[in-house]
């Protein structure tokens, strides 16, 4: 049996990110790394750890807040619908403040995978059937039980990753579900599915 621990959104904290998995062989971080940044004189801004990465296997899927194309040349980055240790691993998602954000700067317009990715996606987890999944973004009826448990009001903000996920979920309900992206820790079950929100560098050890 393997111990792997899954961590909440670490938008470019570093530092904090690398306390977290000092002591741990095996993590997956579940988006919203801070990879890909640009500041205003378009300068890169730091990269992740690679080197507190390199002694374990650190691993991280692409938020919102990731750049898509920079991910693709980073060594510990999860592609999109690959399985890891049997875990079904998904990112990407909406950024609802976009209209405030600098395209190619700490926005991207591929933050969320197309229609026609997703569709392979679908038909893909279908076929694996995964009892662990880990998303940046989660179904659009979790999505509702998070509104309602902390009395949100609804955006509607034209996810096609939500709705993507939500169309896995009615095919196939998992044991468990993690993901960040809502900045709030929240647990609860739908159908046979427990799912886990992870707030910002929050942190969960399960056994796989």
């Amino acid at each position: 049996m393997t111990s792997l621990r899954i961590i909440g959104d670490v938008h470019g904290k570093f530092g904090r990110y690398r306390e977290i998995i000092r002591d741990v062989p095996f993590s997956i971080q579940v988006g919203d790394m801070g990879v890909g940044f640009r500041n205003r004189m378009g300068e890169w801004t730091a990269n992740p750890p690679y080197a507190a990465m390199s002694q374990g296997r650190h691993l991280f899927l692409r938020g919102n807040h990731d750049n898509p194309e920079v991910c693709k040349r980073q060594k510990y980055w999860i592609r999109d619908g690959s399985v890891v240790d049997g875990i079904y691993c998904l990112g990407g998602a909406v950024s609802i403040d976009r209209a405030w954000r600098t395209e190619g700067f700490d926005w991207w317009p591929d933050e969320e995978l197309s229609y026609a990715e997703l569709e392979r996606m679908i038909d893909e987890y279908k076929a694996i059937k995964p009892e662990i999944v880990i998303t940046h973004d989660c179904p659009a009826s979790a999505a509702d039980g998070i509104l309602a448990h902390f009395n949100m009001r609804k955006i509607e903000d034209g996810s096609r990753t939500r709705v993507a996920l939500q169309r896995m979920l009615d095919a196939h309900q998992p044991r468990e579900w993690y993901f960040g992206h809502w900045h709030q820790s929240v647990s609860f079950v739908l159908g046979r599915t427990d799912f886990r929100c992870l707030n910002e560098l929050e942190f969960v050890d399960i056994d796989i």
